[in-house]
């Protein structure tokens, strides 16, 4: 039996091939392994011969010439660690092993040298391994050996020149090669001469003025006082010197051989291929002008500035308009890296004039080559900017400012501005941001009226930004931010409101606030439609705000608005009769009565009273928008103030609580979010007080008809909106959408019959309409429609050729009568589809309130009058949102509500609801309808119960009256789950019962 051949251990040859191989792995850690590997094998204690040593290094260099993976790299590295071990200071003797400095320097031209006719990419390679390997001596710092001569360094700097001047798409890795090397002086501490023949080569060799050239020249000038840096190359011999920025940017740009200039002073021929990394020496230069001026014999004190230096070579020429795209490119690689690193006071010379407007060029459209860029250069903005949020209110400045654009985002299609304002620290706001805002809508530097119109909107727009990022971001209302978000309102308020031409405000010697002057007037005037459109972010201000504290801000912009009239006496553009002066004081006077009221309130009143002041302020703040309604509403608030809060008015709860429903409708009414939020609020606040009138003006509007009429109706008005909705109410629309088409599952499957034939008149009167124009009009033109009989005696007709002058005349009248005609039937269409999404707007509006009603009095008796005018509106609406919006209330209804009142009252009131509810359920033939229903039953059966279990057996008679019904109607429409969902409820009130009784 054959035993098992037990197996070899790799041989040296075979593993120094796994080596090898792993030194050209694409993953550094591998790369690292493997020189380690190499290095320990030829280590002293390992005993390796000279032949192997020789041999190593041979495959290295060898090695360097190869362009697979990344074998460049790996080689490098282990030649690099390799010198140090064999000819470092720390060497140890092998027996025939006699390399030398220059043995070594020939070994690496002998390894790297091209021989017979190779191709292109052969030589290509050999020339980088030369250069590798002439990196790796140098880096192993065996050249600055105290025994090592001077002229092996010189031999070495002639190889990396020599591949400098003969290869121009090599010669940033030589000059790269080289600044490292002055490095490496530095560390090691060498004689100046070594340093001195690095200059002294470089200016024998033509590449003084190439970027490499400035490089070295800076890194020596900096580096090694004493060498003699040679004379005539540069204004004071320093690069950097104010009269060399010129030259210097043509250089770093790669410009052509400048004429004229020749030998050590001339500039090196353009590198042959475009790169899209930066050149090294943009870093030498940036580190050297962004550092303190030191004194130092070697560096002329009339050196360029920073900022002069990044107008000429970034500003003017990378991003100059006849710039090419690479050169742009470049551009933004440098905003992006030095805005990372430069300091504050730095950052707004980055945001030059070129650049920005090449930024907004690029960022404008996607189709543009620098697009990415553009958009990866935002992105560092917003990097640094959340890392410190410092600086948001510079780099914001900077790019609105004079050498950007006031409309930024608009101009860029992003929200950059938006973003960045969120971050800008609360004395950044008030001290830098607003004043400066608040300049541009004073003097927007334009003398042409629509055009600063425009501008003071793009202005407004950015103040409104600030504001809602305060809002949603920081948290309004905070003591941080509001003194910001007032100077904001107190701003808007100014320019809306106030005529700033009249300078009365100073005949009594007083001084205006002081985040608001009026010591300019605007130029060129503020026009109406400017104060309509300041008077509109005033209300996008509040509808943000009112998420946090509405009233407090709401009463701030009044207290603002008469602050400016009273105190300062500046006239404002709203003039009325002494009648309404007289009402708008006596309004200031009971909000300030309110004001105080609510101060010292205890916490259970607070939010009644806050309610009232809010309501007050806005009411207020429309009269000043010219509102006629407002001034109405004052009325009817002061009326309401007397009865609920003074109690002036003896037994007049009931009527001031009815006064405000209808107060509150009417601003519910308008397309308007802050008025939506404002009629929430204070709804939700006095909620206590809604009386069964109350309920029952909300029910009228739910039982309005969704059309022309139904608005005419319930407006007053036959032909006319419910308000005239001015530019302040269009900043914050709040529409719902009255889609009829829309139908989805059960909720739609059969639409009310009601709806149905309306909907098909509405397509019958429209087709009607249509034929009857198409009938005028072929009966005026003397045509037939082409579907109708072609072989018609054709005589009877009448072409143009027929017609005279005056006949052509009279049809020309004709058909201007026939489609003027035709106008205003289409006018009066749009007007019943705007008449039907008004009262749909306005019905869901009250059915929010409804929610809030049932949140919070859910415990009522009076809530149980809901049901039945919601279950209508299930039934007889068109539109699907304010059927589920009503679906939904009988739902929180049916989960919110847990028991009533023990009166015999809510007793009785409960079976007749139960009693119609069961009547009504056979009319509807909608599942949407039905399970409402069936919701409101359970929910009644519910509450009895909670009352006296007895009473469920009147509900069960119910019930079954119901099913008896539905036995002997065969046709009723009513479904079976209503049933179900009163068996399955009853049941799990029997097993409940019957535990308890366990």
């Amino acid at each position: 039996m054959s035993t098992k051949r037990r197996r070899e251990p790799p041989s040296t040859d075979s593993r120094l091939i796994e080596i090898y191989e792993d030194l050209a792995n694409e993953k550094e850690d591998i790369r690292l392994k493997a020189a380690e590997s190499l290095l320990s094998i030829h280590a002293y204690e390992n005993e390796p011969s000279s032949e192997q040593l020789y041999k190593a290094l041979k495959r290295l260099l060898r090695g360097l010439c190869s362009g697979r993976k990344a074998a460049r790299l790996g080689f490098s590295v282990a030649l690099t660690e390799l010198l140090v071990q064999l000819l470092g200071p720390d060497k140890e003797h092998v027996v025939g092993f006699d390399l030398t400095i220059v043995g070594l320097i020939r070994l690496l031209e002998e390894q790297t040298r091209v021989t017979g006719n190779v191709s292109g990419q052969e030589n290509r390679d050999h020339n980088f391994g030369r250069l590798f390997g002439a990196e790796a001596i140098l880096k192993s710092r065996v050249l600055l050996q105290t025994n090592a001569s001077p002229e092996n360094w010189s031999h070495l700097l002639d190889i990396i020149y020599d591949l400098a001047k003969k290869k121009s798409w090599l010669r940033e890795e030589c000059g790269w090669v080289l600044y490292n090397a002055i490095q490496y002086l530095v560390d090691e501490n060498v004689h100046s001469n070594y340093a001195q023949m690095l200059i002294d080569k470089l200016y024998a060799s033509g590449l003084m003025k190439t970027p490499e050239g400035i490089a070295i020249w800076l890194s020596i000038q900096v580096a090694h006082e004493r060498v003699n840096l040679p004379k005539g190359v540069w204004h004071h011999d320093d690069p950097l010197s104010q009269k060399e920025k010129t030259n210097v940017a043509k250089i770093l740009k790669e410009a052509s051989t400048a004429p004229g200039l020749q030998g050590g002073m001339g500039m090196a021929a353009q590198k042959g291929t475009w790169s899209s990394k930066l050149h090294f020496s943009w870093d030498v230069v940036m580190t050297i002008l962004l550092s303190p001026p030191i004194s130092s014999p070697g560096v002329i004190f009339k050196r360029v500035t920073f900022q002069d230096f990044w107008l000429e070579a970034v500003d003017n020429s990378l991003f100059a308009a006849s710039s090419s795209d690479e050169r742009k490119y470049w551009g933004f690689l440098l905003f992006q890296r030095y805005f990372q690193q430069v300091s504050e006071d730095v950052l707004p010379i980055l945001f030059s004039r070129n650049l920005l407007r090449c930024l907004i060029n690029q960022l404008s459209a996607q189709n543009r080559y620098l697009h990415r860029i553009a958009e990866k250069t935002i992105k560092v903005i917003h990097s640094r900017v959340e890392k410190k949020p410092q600086i948001a209110a510079v780099v914001v400045l900077a790019l609105i400012g004079s050498n950007g654009q006031i409309n930024f985002d608009v101009q860029t299609k992003t929200k950059t501005i938006e973003k960045l304002l969120a971050y800008v620290q609360p004395n950044a706001l008030s001290k830098i941001i607003i004043p400066f805002l608040d300049n541009l809508i004073v003097r927007p530097q334009v003398q042409d009226q629509k055009i600063a119109s425009i501008r003071r909107q793009q202005v407004a727009d950015h103040l409104v930004s600030v504001v809602r990022s305060v809002s949603i971001v920081k948290g309004a209302g905070t003591s941080r931010y509001d003194d910001a978000v007032l100077e904001i309102l107190s701003s808007f308020v100014k320019f809306a409101y106030f005529d700033l031409v009249t300078r009365e405000g100073y005949q009594n010697g007083r001084e205006p606030h002081a985040a608001n002057t009026l010591n300019d007037l605007p130029e060129p005037m503020i026009t109406d439609d400017s104060r309509q459109m300041f008077s509109s972010r005033i209300n996008s201000c509040l509808t943000h705000l009112s998420r946090a504290d509405p009233a407090y801000y709401a009463y701030n912009v009044v207290r603002t608005i008469q602050h400016y009239e009273m105190d300062q006496g500046i006239r404002p553009y709203l003039q009325v009769d002494d009648a309404v002066q007289h009402r708008i004081r006596q309004a200031w006077r009971v909000l300030d009565k309110v004001h105080t009221k609510q101060q010292s309130a205890p916490a259970a009143r607070k939010n009644y009273l806050a309610a009232f002041k809010m309501l007050y302020s806005i009411t207020i703040l429309q009269v000043y928008n010219s509102d006629t309604e407002a001034v109405g509403l004052l009325d009817e608030l002061k009326q309401c103030y007397d009865s609920l809060i003074k109690h002036k008015i003896k037994g007049g709860q009931d009527e001031g609580s009815e006064v405000l429903i209808e107060i509150l409708l009417s601003l519910v009414s308008r397309p308007s979010l802050l008025f939506r939020r404002l009629a929430q609020q204070v709804f939700s606040a006095c909620t206590s007080i809604v009386n069964a009138n109350g309920l029952q003006s909300m029910f009228k509007v739910l039982e309005t008809r969704e059309s022309l009429a139904g608005r005419g109706e319930i407006f007053d008005q036959a032909d006319e909106k419910p308000s005239d909705i001015g530019i302040a109410d269009m900043e914050e629309l709040d529409l719902v959408d009255g889609d009829d088409n829309a139908s989805n599952s059960d909720n739609t499957e059969m639409i009310e019959d009601s709806a149905s034939m309306g909907t098909e008149n509405d397509c019958d009167s429209t087709d009607d309409e249509l034929a009857a124009f198409d009938i005028k009009l072929a009966q005026a033109l003397g045509t037939r429609r082409a579907d109708q009989d072609f072989d018609a005696d054709s005589e009877s007709m009448s072409t143009d050729e027929d017609m005279d002058d005056e006949q052509m005349e009279a049809l020309d009248v004709h058909l201007e009568a026939m489609f003027k005609e035709r106008q205003k039937l289409r006018s009066k269409k749009d007007e019943k589809k705007d008449a039907k999404e008004t009262i749909i707007n306005f019905k869901c509006r009250v059915l929010e309130l409804l929610e809030i009603y049932i949140q919070q009095q859910h415990g009522g008796t009076l809530a149980l009058h809901i049901l039945l005018p919601s279950l209508s509106l299930i039934q007889s609406t068109t539109s699907k949102q304010v059927r589920d919006r009503a679906c939904d209330l009988v739902r929180l209804y049916s989960r919110q509500a847990k028991a009533l009142p023990k009166s015999e009252d809510s007793r009785n009131l409960s079976f007749s609801l139960l009693s119609e509810i069961h009547l009504r359920v056979t009319e509807g033939p909608s599942s949407a309808y039905v399970s409402a229903c069936s919701q409101a039953s359970i929910l009644l059966a519910k509450l009895l119960a909670a009352q006296d279990m007895g009473h469920l057996r009147n509900v069960v008679d119910t019930y079954a009256e119901t099913h008896k019904r539905l036995l002997y109607a065969p046709k009723s429409p009513v479904k079976i789950s209503f049933f179900l969902d009163w068996l399955n409820w009853s049941t799990s009130v029997s097993n409940n019962a019957n535990g308890l009784r366990r």
